[in-house]
């Protein structure tokens, strides 16, 4: 056969080929076939780099294993398996689909992903070398090395087959090889029987015995073929003899065997003895020499076997009561509960120990117990408990309590009584300690006389443990519960409080940001909609005759139902009635009922509603009314105590925001009165103005006038006072009485500014100044003449759309007296206009950036045919529109066109 050359896979070089021939050396010094296969099976699995290898010969019409290279366990498995010859293809096979099932079950066993069987002819027909490996496939140097080593079992073959048959020349010892059977598997329960059955069928004999030592002697654990009632007193006699002496085998002619058997067979098993293997023969039969070497090996497995057993079941008892522990450490960690804790354990310490009453008490006081948790008891059994701890206390190192006659335990004497109605006959008993500390006891109340063994000592000395950590853990996590619920309660408490300082915070920045009356009041209403949990809010304040209760605030908290609550809520009512009058005068909330004209109807459907004040220490502001639509969440008094409290405490916001609209609105009307009521009328020029407060800040101080002069030209004046408010309108008034008292003695631009300086330093306060542009329009001559302090430049606007400022220098009038202030001249002809206009304009935001004056020339080029009114109300609302909808600081605007 001819292989794709591969790279050398690690383990397939010289030493391997070195390994081959050294593996035939050895195999022509055996004596027998099966051992000259097994040296060439061992070095084809170490030189393929397998888990396992076997050798396989024609017996008849099947191939039978014959050699296996591997662990012991799998060679008393695999040895002797058969696999029907026509079921063996006929090349090398490599996919473990394409093998017979015999091969795939071998493969199973190895564990093994990866196969190579090799076809090996002989003589006498086709036998097979078969590799097993879990790792990644063979490679093609594997593959080779395989089969050379095929080639050189085919010559073991060739020369030892003809000597003689290969089953009387390699056939292992039926015993041996079930005794290593049996060492490999039989670790369960009824291990004993099993191997007096085994033994007994491969022999040949009618009976077969196991006998283990006891504390009352040999005890019969495990048969095969004995009837049942069969007298075993001589049996077992034998076998104590076997036992005692210690033969590898002793055989003895009985005619007392029971089956009708004469001779007794006993082999003792191991070193030393645990037992004995005892086979019955019939009269007159007894095992030859084969036997008795064979008989010998099987003892020695069988003794592995029953070791192996006895510690599977103590491992197994081990098992149960780790499980119990986890079960009980499991449920407490799951849980974290006391009751289930102690109820899980009582149910596995019933179970484990196959009694009907245990319990788990612990300790109220100094003396005294309760049952924490109980199966099958009834009655006073908490008095016995108390006696076996008192016991348990008085136990040096507080031992393990075992009573094991409650009727005749002196101690228990003074509990008789109670144990006798609890049902209890003896009792086992110890403490729970968590750092030396008794807690309670766990109990487990057997039958009378039953005495615990040393497993059972072990699982209620360690569950006591477990379970004491476990109470202690729960009743920590119990502890720490309920401290958490009041935790919980006390934030639960402390984010009302939060989120009522939090309403209060909002209403306030309502009233600060915007200083408006109207968004202060929608924000309370809101706010008392949110933190509430309330459907509806409205705010009613009297009108300025106090006859109606106006609703200025409206919040609905469902969008879809706005429109419909609008409806009923938003319209006034009578200021006079005697619900809102004494409401104003008591300040005491009331809840509306269904005799009420408008809800009357929804209130009698489960709507429900009540009205608060909205009130400070000196009056009652506004009425602030909520309603709740759901009739499985109902205005309550708390939730009226609620609103009482949020309410009051916003009343100081909102009178601010009342007081100061009505001064803001007071200023505005100063304002606007100082303001020209008519525009001048001049040939030639034709004027639009716009004036514009600010919705977040006081009145402020911008001034504009107008005036004809004698001579026909028109004087025009724009002005900026700084600060706010009434001050700021005062100075105003000034500005304008200045303008009014000085035009006329100076017209000109330069000259007015310095006679205006002048006098604004003698009379306005310290630290306050005025910005002033002043200009003379001349339309006959087609000129403009501007001098400025401080102002923004105005901006001309010629015909063909350039636009340009009139810059001139100049220090804002009222700092220092003395000054000058430079004229600029401009032509100003036909359809060109002239723009003056407040720092409002230019200083508009949209977050940090300002609106300025490229933005404000590319819109006056724009729309420069407009008329001059249209014009500034354009300018007006784009600043506004670019600010967001608000302006942060008043506005004015004054458009002078020059009309042909």
């Amino acid at each position: 056969m001819v292989f794709q050359a591969d790279p050398p896979a690690a383990g397939v070089s010289f030493e391997a080929l070195a390994t081959l021939a050294r593996a035939v050396a050895s195999a022509a010094q055996r004596p027998s076939l099966s051992g000259a296969l097994g040296d060439v099976a061992e070095a084809a699995r170490v030189v393929s780099a397998a888990d396992a290898a076997l050798v396989r010969v024609p017996v008849g019409d099947a191939l039978e294993t014959l050699a296996v290279a591997g662990p012991v366990t799998l060679a008393a498995e695999l040895e002797g398996t058969r696999v029907p010859a026509a079921e063996l293809p006929a090349t090398t096979v490599t996919n473990l689909a394409d093998a017979p099932a015999a091969i795939r079950y071998a493969a199973s066993r190895v564990a093994a992903r990866s196969l190579l069987v090799v076809p090996v002819q002989t003589d006498s027909g086709r036998a097979s070398l078969e590799l097993y490996r879990a790792g990644q496939p063979f490679t093609a140097l594997e593959r080779g090395a395989a089969e050379l080593a095929g080639g050189q079992a085919a010559l073991v073959l060739r020369a030892l087959e003809r000597a003689s048959s290969p089953r009387e020349s390699l056939a292992r010892p039926a015993l041996e090889l079930v005794g290593e059977a049996l060492s490999a598997a039989l670790v369960e329960s009824n291990t004993a029987s099993e191997v007096a059955r085994v033994a007994a069928n491969v022999v040949g004999v009618p009976v077969g015995l196991v006998w283990e030592q006891g504390d009352d002697g040999l005890e019969l654990v495990g048969s095969y073929g004995l009837a049942p009632g069969a007298d075993l007193g001589a049996v077992r006699e034998l076998a104590r003899a076997a036992f005692d002496e210690l033969r590898p085998l002793r055989v003895v002619p009985s005619a007392d065997l029971p089956g009708g058997c004469g001779v007794s067979a006993s082999l003792p098993l191991g070193r030393p003895p645990i037992g004995v293997l005892q086979l019955l023969y019939p009269p007159g039969e007894a095992p030859d020499a084969e036997q008795l070497v064979q008989l010998t090996t099987f003892g020695v497995r069988a003794a592995h076997v029953l070791r192996a057993s006895e510690r599977a079941r103590e491992l197994g008892t081990e098992l149960e009561r780790t499980r119990a522990l986890l079960a009980v450490v499991g449920q407490a960690t799951a849980e974290l509960s006391l009751a289930h804790t102690l109820e899980t354990a009582v149910e596995h310490v019933a179970e484990l120990l196959l009694v009907e009453r245990v319990a788990v008490y612990l300790r109220a006081d100094e003396d005294r117990l309760v049952s924490a948790a109980a199966s099958g008891l009834t009655g006073p059994h908490t008095r016995v408990a108390e006696r076996l701890l008192e016991l348990a206390f008085g136990s040096r190192g507080r031992a393990l309590v075992q009573v094991a006659d409650t009727s005749k335990d002196r101690r228990l004497r003074d509990v008789r009584d109670a144990a006798r109605r609890s049902g209890i006959d003896a009792a086992i008993a110890t403490p729970l300690l968590a750092h030396d500390e008794v807690i309670g006891l766990l109990a487990v109340y057997p039958r009378r006389g039953r005495a615990p063994s040393q497993n059972e000592e072990a699982l209620l000395g360690a569950l006591a443990g477990q379970l004491a950590v476990a109470v202690q853990n729960a009743q920590l996590h119990e502890q720490a519960t309920d401290l958490s619920k009041q935790r919980e309660a006390a934030l639960a408490s402390e984010r009302k409080a939060a989120k009522r300082v939090n309403a209060l915070y909002e209403i306030s920045r309502s009233f600060a940001q915007e200083l408006s009356l109207d968004k202060t009041l929608h924000a309370l209403a809101e706010t008392i909609v949110d933190v509430l949990d309330v459907d509806a809010a409205v705010i009613g304040m009297p009108d300025e005759r106090r006859e109606l209760l106006m609703p200025r605030a409206l919040f609905v908290r469902d969008p879809q139902l706005d429109d419909s609550v609008r409806v009923l809520l938003d319209r006034p009512q009578p200021f006079g009635s005697a619900a809102v009058q004494r409401l104003f005068r008591d300040a005491v909330p009331y809840r509306l009922d269904r005799g009420h004209d408008l809800l009357g109807v929804f209130l009698a459907k489960g709507w429900t509603a009540a009205v608060v004040p909205v009130a400070t220490p000196a009056e009652t502001i506004a009425s602030l009314t909520i309603l709740c639509f759901r009739p499985g969440n109902p205005i309550t008094g708390e939730t009226v105590d609620a609103a009482l409290a949020i309410a009051g405490q916003a009343a100081l916001a909102v009178d601010n925001a009342r007081l100061y609209q009505q001064q803001k609105e007071f200023s505005d009307t100063m304002q606007r009165s100082l303001l020209p009521r008519e525009h001048p009328a001049i040939p030639g020029l034709e004027v639009g103005d716009v004036y514009e407060s600010s919705a977040r800040v006081d009145v402020g101080g911008d001034i504009y006038d107008f005036l004809r002069l004698a001579d026909g030209r028109l004087a025009v004046v724009l002005g900026d006072v700084t600060g706010h408010g009434v001050e700021a309108t005062a100075d105003m008034a000034m500005a304008k009485f200045v303008f009014r008292s000085l035009v006329r003695e100076h017209p000109e631009p330069g000259d007015f500014l310095s006679a205006a300086n002048e006098v604004v330093v003698d009379e306005i306060a310290a630290g306050k100044f005025i910005t002033m542009t002043y200009l003379i329009v001349d339309p006959a001559r087609g000129e403009v003449v501007c001098a400025n302090a401080g102002h923004p430049p105005p901006r001309l606007v010629l015909p063909d759309g350039t636009v340009r400022g009139l810059e001139a220098p100049g220090l804002v009038l009222g700092i220092d007296p003395g000054q000058e202030y430079p004229e600029v001249r401009a032509a100003f002809p036909p359809g060109a206009a002239l723009v003056l206009y407040t720092d409002g304009v230019v200083e508009a935001r949209r977050g940090g950036e300002l609106y300025g004056e490229e933005r404000l020339d590319e819109l006056l080029a724009r729309h420069r045919e407009l008329p001059p009114g249209e014009i500034a109300r354009l300018v007006t609302e784009d600043a506004r529109g670019y600010a967001g909808g608000e302006l942060s600081d008043d506005l004015a605007v004054v458009v002078i066109q020059h009309r042909t």
